[in-house]
């Protein structure tokens, strides 16, 4: 005969139930996207979902010691719940390792292992705990059913595990047999003898790439296979290459061959997704030549074409139409090309600037640099560019040897950055805690924005407030010969 239970301890029974499927109701919608993300986010999922499954257990537990405390159930079945809770939230750690890599077995199938034990759990405790539930329904029943299940999902962790295992076995070892055929093939092979070891899914195919671009053959190899139509597009930007006549001709061939076979005679009876990747491929290849000066207007159009017959055809449309673009033609070339050898005299100051940061190539590119005719309003666009990103910094170093119109609009952009990014930035030693000056330079940046400041102020620009800010900072450091030099320095080009 049932004893008499606390209603206050069914309150908190019911208000903890409640918390618990709360909980589980958060946690259940992002199991099955744990992969969908860059590896960040994906991280960043995973360690939020482990942590809500920890919660939820604990939950679980608190609530079922109170429901066995408080309520009536089996001795056995008792037993059963103080071990299988627990083992529960051990198996629901193992099915989130599982899920965060839906893409291989067992697929989604650890989702019911993690999903189903805690609403058996929680109603378990609310039978255990309820005069009314348990006088309809035999303990032996409830029992059973309950802990039967949560041990078969619990245990149901196991074969998926291993599962996993052997998958990811056979990858270690087709990996390994991968790396040896790379490892067999001679340093100076044909073009077309590395590339038979790409697109094979290897994460490690980047060091195929690396030997192909150290390949002193690879320009007239690929021109070779781009004729024959046997080159991959898909890496067409990522080998190094030079956009010649001979590679700009032979891809524009290679993709309108590839384009052919893939047109349907009936529109909209076939999902985009069956294209997806030949079209995203494609794509890559056609940014990549227009980047370099390759005009792909008839390309782009046949593959736009072919593509909106599809149904339901992604963003890639999109830009497969604005490859047709003009201001888009040679923007690589003239922005940012790969090689120092691929600029122009077309070349912004953009491009020059990218290898004046590279030891072996900073004084020629600062000589092309200095040829760009529209120099000094490029330079003040850059410092007027919030995101210009680390280029910046190479401009700020290079503004004394630009041979640059300091115009008022030059002079402010360039002020901005001293002041913002330097000056009120650096730190200030106080009277207690002194500071040798070289670590002011280091600060600074090998001492760059004095000499920016100093240019700026031998050309006229109004620094006075900076020189004064300059000469505090100067001073808030220890003395020494250098420190006695720069406050000589910026004495002298304060205005008379």
């Amino acid at each position: 005969m049932d004893q008499p239970t606390s209603s206050g301890a069914v309150a908190v029974a019911y208000v903890l139930a409640a918390i618990a499927l709360l909980g589980w109701l958060i946690l259940l919608p992002g199991l099955a996207s744990l992969d969908s993300s860059d590896a960040a986010g994906n991280a960043m999922s995973q360690g939020f979902a482990g942590l809500q499954a920890i919660a939820l257990w604990v939950v679980l537990a608190i609530l079922t010691l109170l429901c066995l405390g408080r309520g009536q159930a089996p001795a056995w079945a008792a037993l059963a719940a103080v071990v299988l809770v627990p083992g529960s939230g051990v198996a629901a750690i193992g099915a989130l390792e599982l899920l965060a890599q839906t893409e291989q077995p067992p697929y989604l199938w650890p989702i019911v292992a993690l999903a189903a034990p805690p609403p058996l759990i929680v109603a378990f405790c609310l039978w255990a705990i309820t005069p009314s539930l348990r006088a309809r329904l035999p303990a032996k029943v409830a029992s059973i059913a309950v802990w039967g299940a949560v041990l078969a999902l619990s245990l149901s962790v196991l074969p998926m595990q291993a599962i996993r295992a052997v998958v990811l076995q056979k990858q270690a070892d087709a990996l390994a047999a991968w790396r040896a055929e790379v490892d067999a093939v001679p340093a100076d092979a044909p073009l077309w003898r590395w590339t038979s070891l790409l697109g094979r899914g290897f994460y490690a195919e980047d060091d195929v790439i690396a030997k192909i671009r150290d390949l002193e053959r690879r320009q007239t190899d690929a021109e070779a296979m781009l004729k024959r139509g046997d080159f991959p597009l898909v890496y067409l930007g990522r080998f190094a290459l030079d956009a010649t006549p001979a590679v700009c001709e032979g891809a524009r061939a290679e993709l309108q061959s590839n384009v052919a076979p893939l047109a349907v005679t009936t529109p909209q009876t076939q999902p985009f997704a069956d294209i997806e990747r030949p079209v995203d491929e494609a794509l890559s290849a056609m940014q990549w030549l227009l980047g370099y000066g390759c005009a792909v207007d008839a390309e782009s159009q046949a593959w736009e074409t072919m593509a909106t017959r599809y149904r339901d055809p992604s963003y890639a449309v999109d830009e497969l139409a604005a490859l047709r673009d003009p201001a888009a033609l040679g923007r690589t070339l003239r922005d940012s090309p790969e090689k120092f050898s691929q600029l122009t005299d077309k070349a912004s100051l953009r491009a020059w600037l990218k290898f004046a940061d590279d030891a072996k190539l900073h004084d020629a590119a600062l000589v092309g640099a200095r040829r760009v005719a529209d120099r000094t309003e490029a330079a003040t666009a850059m410092l007027e560019d919030k995101d210009s990103g680390p280029g910046i910094y190479v401009l700020i170093a290079a503004i004394p040897s630009l041979d640059l119109e300091a115009t008022p609009r030059f002079c402010a952009a360039a002020l901005a950055h001293v002041r913002e990014d330097d000056l009120d930035k650096v730190y200030r030693p106080t009277a207690d805690d002194p500071r040798p000056y070289s670590e002011l330079l280091e600060r600074l940046g090998a001492g760059e924005p004095l000499t920016v400041l100093q240019w700026l102020a031998g050309h006229g620009c109004n620094v006075e407030a900076e020189l004064g800010e300059a000469e505090q900072i100067v001073r808030a450091y220890q003395d020494s010969p250098e420190r006695q030099a720069m406050l000589a320095s910026l004495a002298a080009l304060h205005r008379r």
